[in-house]
């Protein structure tokens, strides 16, 4: 008589018991997989948003910007110079606020080049004009004058004084000079605001 063989195989329970392991660890591995493109993704946008945002200029100019020499016209003669200039700033659209208290303003010519401080109290200075090299927020329009944050759809109309204590007519802006006063925010890009005198001054004049 012949003797059969004893052979070792898989029963179908085993073989779905191998399949359900695979495929398990096959979904943990790509749980593990994807999760990580996913952080890396969330990385990089996060990166391009700050690269935006430091790229970008969030404060921009609206309207004119006008130079004030009504301090150098003395004892009645015609004003030799420029001492204050006067613009109103505002968020760009989408822009994030910004607190003028961490904004640096920097004058500079062809001959001067001057870092201007804050005024003693910058959101309107207790009435007061700001002194020599200092600027502050004269008015606010759609918001608080004694707040110093810029949000959204508030406009600040800034006063920089950009000449000596008391202003000369030897010193400041003189005609046909140009300038650039460059805003420094704590977040986006600087604001360079370049412009030049006219060839004649007045008391109050719009500068190009």
């Amino acid at each position: 008589m012949k003797k059969f063989q004893k052979f070792e195989a898989f029963t179908g329970l085993e073989a779905a018991i191998v399949l359900i392991a695979f495929v398990v660890v096959a979904a943990v591995f790509s749980y593990v997989v994807l999760g990580a493109g996913f952080f890396t993704a969330q990385q990089a946008q996060k990166v391009v948003y700050s690269g935006i945002s430091q790229a970008t200029s969030n404060i921009v100019v609206i309207g004119n910007v006008y130079g004030d020499a009504s301090g150098t016209a003395q004892n009645g003669s015609t004003p030799g110079s420029i001492h204050t200039l006067v613009f109103t700033i505002g968020l760009a659209a989408g822009g994030t606020p910004i607190n003028m208290n961490q904004t640096t303003f920097v004058y500079q010519n062809e001959t001067i080049l001057q870092t201007l401080s804050p005024a003693a109290n910058i959101s309107g200075n207790g009435g007061n004009p700001p002194g020599g090299w200092q600027w502050m927020i004269m008015s606010v329009q759609n918001g608080n004058l004694t707040s110093t944050m810029l949000q959204q759809n508030e406009q600040f109309t800034i006063e920089a004084n950009i000449s000596a204590d008391p202003p000369t007519i030897s010193t400041g802006l003189p005609p046909s000079d140009t300038f650039t006063l460059t805003l420094r925010p704590p977040i986006g890009a600087a604001l360079p605001i370049s412009h030049t005198a006219p060839g004649s001054i007045t008391t109050w004049n719009l500068l190009y």
